[in-house]
């Protein structure tokens, strides 16, 4: 499903399900009182982290698979006879999860086939601040982090493609010294329990594409007054649980 589709349709969901609440307080109507014994603040949650879910397994984004569905077990504990594992068991396993799948399936699907092709650096596990230059000789780059805190200087004369992902960490990446090919580039963006900057050049035109599920996407830099001739830009990929920020530089 194309990703802004994908979040127009989440975003009317949210839309109803606040538009429910509201009419449900006023006594518009009457929501169930409990389903598996689970009150309707419960079952608003799980409607929320099964949006989460479905977008985590459509982006193959694992922290945002494991921790909503270990939100969910944690709220039907009682049902599904778990008590004795909530709520701290269920979320270290999701924790933990989260981190396995990231390590065996690093490169996963969203890279569209160019894996052969990046050339990049993972700052996987990193507890500390690192700073790093990449060239990107063959147009292509990738850079990973999670549970750190990195800063990436992308220099390629002919980038093609960035993709770049950022989980339970802190990514800033300055594209001010890279020259896109052909006159355009992708940034594909993955941020899930973590943040991301962007600092793309202020002559570049830039279309965003990023969807956005229970995150914030804070662009400030696709409005502005562009020359026929401007470098295009499509910042594509997904935000859950995090933030990713879009900046002029």
């Amino acid at each position: 499903m194309n990703r802004n589709y994908r979040t127009i349709i989440c975003a009317l969901l949210l839309i109803l399900l606040a538009v429910s609440l509201i009419l449900w307080k006023l006594n518009v109507f009457n929501l169930p009182v409990s389903i598996a014994g689970v009150g309707p603040w419960g079952l608003i949650v799980s409607v929320i982290m099964v949006i989460a879910i479905i977008n985590g397994i459509m982006d193959l984004n694992f922290g945002s698979i494991f921790v909503p569905m270990a939100v969910i077990a944690i709220i039907f504990d009682d049902a599904l006879g778990i008590t004795a594992l909530t709520p701290w068991t269920v979320m270290i396993v999701a924790f933990l999860l989260t981190v396995a799948f990231g390590m065996l399936f690093p490169n996963h699907s969203h890279y569209h086939g160019c894996r052969r092709e990046h050339r990049g650096r993972r700052g996987d596990f990193s507890n500390q601040f690192t700073e790093t230059f990449d060239e990107g000789e063959n147009g292509y780059v990738m850079h990973s982090m999670r549970f750190g805190s990195t800063t990436k200087y992308i220099r390629s004369k002919n980038l093609q493609r960035a993709d770049l992902s950022s989980s339970f960490g802190e990514m800033s990446v300055f594209f001010d010294g890279a020259v896109p090919q052909d006159n355009k580039v992708t940034i594909d963006c993955r941020v899930a329990f973590g943040q991301m900057n962007l600092f793309i050049p202020k002559d570049w035109k830039i279309i965003n594409k990023v969807a956005v599920t229970l995150g914030d996407c804070q662009d400030r830099a696709s409005v502005g007054d562009f020359t026929d001739d401007a470098p295009e830009c499509v910042i594509t990929g997904s935000v859950s649980f995090g933030e990713l920020q879009i900046n002029r530089v």
